[in-house]
């Protein structure tokens, strides 16, 4: 079966909280998955358009409530003024985070070359090796759906004595209903992309190891058989070079449309743990009401930003690990006598200079290269920081 088949109850979540305004059009004679579409004749497109209205709005709210909790924080002396810039700094980057999660939908003509570069992967690996091979979407989705809804039920109750003590008497019980609503909506439409580029990344993972295990399944067929012509080896090698540089072009797609993203979103998380870590450690030492009331706010954010940063660096880094085990592997066979004349050894040593991890690896906005290699020097930055934000 298609990934893209899996995907549909994944695609139907980030419909409906107003991710993508793209809908499935499927053939008309066999009735599965051909492609995304987008037209305004689609009920999914003015639903996104008012999810959008719907979450601009609740923006507008909460920047109303920061530019008073600014005013409270100020009137107090002893607070000093790094904490208080650095806390409407980290609300408005929270509210940014709008931006990024509406980015996929400009770049429609990027994300319809990924779909068709996976397509052509698929029609080169077989209907028959894919559904031996099944893939864990439906797992990932359930458990990415369940962590969503965790992620902003616990961010509505870890902020409700917040809310209670910035909103103003008049806001009713409907208006706050609504105003709680707008958030939800938008930490779940911010998580739902997090959960879009793992589930992009884990297709192109899953996919490499396929290859992999085509190319184990050729050297044991070899060595049983050794029947294989001298014109099949290399057919059957640049078959697999076609496929892997395929999934090659659809990382390139995917890795224009989340390059500037991914980097905004490291900005914004590395800006959120440090202020958030400060005014943890701060409330220690001052007692004021607008901290006491975020004791739960500030580790529960702490925490949840820190998993989100921890799940993009691993969902990016699942087919470069694959790529590492691909390039092993060719280069076994290249020694195990597989290839036997100049001419299969010709193909092999080409094969071997295609797979490059550089050509999956996703790049922030072309400065560094995104991966669970900067955990250390984030971790180094945040207590650094950390430290000369205390002393001051």
């Amino acid at each position: 079966m298609s990934v893209f088949e899996q995907l549909q109850p994944f695609v139907s979540l980030c419909q409906a909280c107003g991710f993508v305004p793209y809908t499935i059009k499927r053939n008309s004679t066999t009735g599965k998955f051909e492609r995304f579409t987008f037209s305004f004749k689609n009920v999914i497109t003015w639903w996104f358009l008012l999810v959008l209205a719907y979450q601009i709005f609740g923006v507008s709210t909460v920047g109303f409530l920061n530019g008073d909790l600014q005013d409270i924080l100020s009137t107090d002396r002893t607070i000093p003024t790094t904490l208080i810039i650095l806390t409407g700094i980290s609300t408005s980057l929270f509210l940014a985070q709008l931006l990024p999660s509406r980015w996929i939908a400009l770049h429609h003509r990027h994300l319809t070359n990924a779909v068709e570069a996976i397509q052509r992967v698929e029609r080169l690996l077989g209907d028959e090796f894919i559904t031996e091979h099944a893939s864990s979407i439906p797992i990932r989705f359930v458990v990415g759906f369940a962590a969503v809804l965790m992620t902003s039920t616990g961010v509505l109750v870890v902020t409700m004595p917040m809310y209670a003590m910035l909103l103003p008497p008049a806001f009713g019980i409907f208006s706050t209903i609504v105003l709680f609503g707008a958030s939800a909506s938008i930490n779940i439409t911010f998580d739902c992309f997090l959960l879009f580029i793992h589930m992009c990344y884990y297709i192109i993972t899953h996919y490499i190891q396929l290859v992999l295990l085509r190319f184990n399944e050729q050297e044991n067929d070899e060595f049983r058989a050794t029947a294989h012509k001298e014109t099949d080896k290399i057919g059957l090698m640049k078959r697999n070079a076609l496929t892997f540089d395929y999934l090659c072009r659809a990382s390139s797609e995917l890795n224009s449309v989340f390059s500037i993203p991914v980097f905004y979103i490291l900005a914004i998380k590395f800006v959120t743990v440090v202020s958030t870590a400060f005014g943890y450690a701060y409330r220690f030492i001052h007692t004021n009401d607008i901290l006491d009331n975020g004791f739960l706010f500030y580790p529960f954010l702490i925490v949840t930003e820190s998993i989100r940063i921890l799940i993009l660096f691993t969902s990016t880094d699942m087919p470069i690990n694959q790529v590492r085990l691909l390039h092993e592997r060719v280069s076994a066979l290249s020694l195990s006598g597989f290839s036997k004349t100049m001419a299969e050894k010709i193909t092999m040593m080409t094969l071997l200079t295609q797979i490059d991890e550089d050509r999956i690896h996703l790049s922030a906005a072309g400065l560094f290269k995104v991966g669970v290699h900067l955990i250390p020097a984030l971790s180094g930055a945040v207590v650094t920081y950390m430290v000369i934000l205390l002393q001051n």
